[in-house]
């Protein structure tokens, strides 16, 4: 006879049913943990696109000093054999520096027999934001002037004080002809201050003997270049997510307040460059003025010395048609202050402003489209081929 037990299975709610692995209550209780701050983040993202993204900032893709290093000299410089894809909401391109640190195909450092050297010096808009390699005024220039080279020596943020310290290495490429494509309002002031868009440059001034000063040195390396992102999941990231993007922004402006060596500079002169446009009368813009007409004198000397001839091209911003400062219409106040510093020196004047419209810029990134750069192109050919034939005797 079987005896039937008396113990019966304990009922299904009863805690011994209930009861899991160690391991699988811990998963439980972080998925639960997570999923919140998974959503949290989530929304913030989609919040961010979709309302705010300026607040983000630019993905490495579209931020210019992803093709730079520091340099101890200039402040930063191009980074020789960058490569990369340069994307802002306008336009995308292959970007290409040559293994001498020029936008633009490689080239030997020796010059071709029978080839003309025409080396461009400018900042943000020589160096071609908004242009691909193709579409840049000085690649157009060089198909158009026959046995040429233009040798792209652009750098975004550059000022006359970078143009003057670039000499040498200009000279040592052996120019026939040197190009100096001033930016209107921002080169003025990109010569004076000695922090700009968060990096450290030389900078001019006149010290009370009426000698022209060249300081800032030793230049602190911020060692904040996009380029730590390069490659890898950090860089996928940054160039993907807005979030990241914002808080990364936020953590190196907290890291560039630790670490501000301050700023240096004319005391009553706006570095916005707004002055320039706003109170052409102010004593200090006078003598921002004058700061720079004592740059491109030596400039200039430097190559006239050594029989090169020099082309000041005026580079116009969308801030001469009104789209700056609260101006609101065509003004030609840098581009006078443009023509007071050059002076009466021996240089070929181009101003091409008139010909231009708000039409040649980008709306939303203000640098040139492609018909800027035809522009450009039309301007400077007769001019340069002129030059041309002043140093070398030939024809164009």
């Amino acid at each position: 006879m079987v005896q039937e037990s008396n113990s019966a299975p304990p009922p299904a709610s009863s805690p011994a049913a209930l009861e899991l692995p160690l391991w699988k209550r811990l998963l439980f209780g972080f998925v639960m943990a997570t999923i919140p701050t998974v959503v949290t983040i989530g929304a913030a993202e989609f919040a961010l696109r979709r309302f705010a993204p300026d607040l983000a900032g630019e993905p490495i893709t579209s931020n210019q000093y992803n093709f730079y290093r520091y340099d101890a000299l200039l402040g930063w410089s191009n980074a020789p054999g960058a490569r990369g894809v340069f994307t802002r909401p306008e336009f995308s391109y292959d970007l290409n520096i040559n293994s001498l640190g020029l936008r633009g195909a490689e080239i030997t450092r020796e010059k071709p027999a029978g080839v003309r050297r025409i080396a461009v010096l400018g900042d943000s808009f020589v160096w071609g934001i908004g242009a691909s390699d193709e579409e840049l005024f000085t690649t157009q220039l060089e198909k158009k002037i026959p046995n040429s080279q233009v040798l792209n020596f652009g750098v975004a943020g550059y000022g006359t004080v970078q143009y003057h310290l670039l000499t040498e290495q200009v000279l040592s490429l052996n120019p026939d002809a040197v190009v100096v494509g001033f930016c209107l309002g921002s080169d003025f002031t990109d010569s004076v201050f000695w922090r700009r868009y968060n990096y450290y440059k030389p900078y001019a001034k006149i010290d009370v003997n009426d000698e022209l000063v060249i300081d800032g040195y030793p230049l602190p390396n911020v060692k904040r270049f996009p380029s730590r992102y390069d490659s890898g999941f950090l860089g996928w990231l940054h160039d993907r997510s807005y979030l990241f993007r914002l808080v990364n922004k936020h953590a190196l402006g907290l890291v560039g307040r630790l670490e501000y060596f301050g700023q240096k500079g004319p005391a009553d002169f706006e570095e916005n460059q707004g002055d320039i446009y706003l109170n052409p009368d102010k004593p200090s813009v006078k003598e921002v003025i004058r700061i720079n007409a004592r740059l491109l004198e030596k400039l200039v000397a430097a190559y006239s010395a050594r029989g090169i001839p020099v082309i000041v091209l005026a580079v116009p911003t969308a801030c001469e048609f009104g789209n700056c400062f609260g101006v609101g219409k065509r003004t030609d106040a840098a581009n006078k202050a443009l023509k007071q510093a050059v002076g009466t020196l021996p240089v070929a004047y181009i101003d091409p402003t008139d010909n231009f419209t708000l039409a040649d810029f980008w709306s939303r990134d203000g640098h040139w489209r492609l018909s800027g750069h035809n522009k450009i192109v039309s301007a400077l050919e007769p001019e340069v081929a002129a030059a041309l034939k002043r140093k070398t005797g030939a024809g164009k």
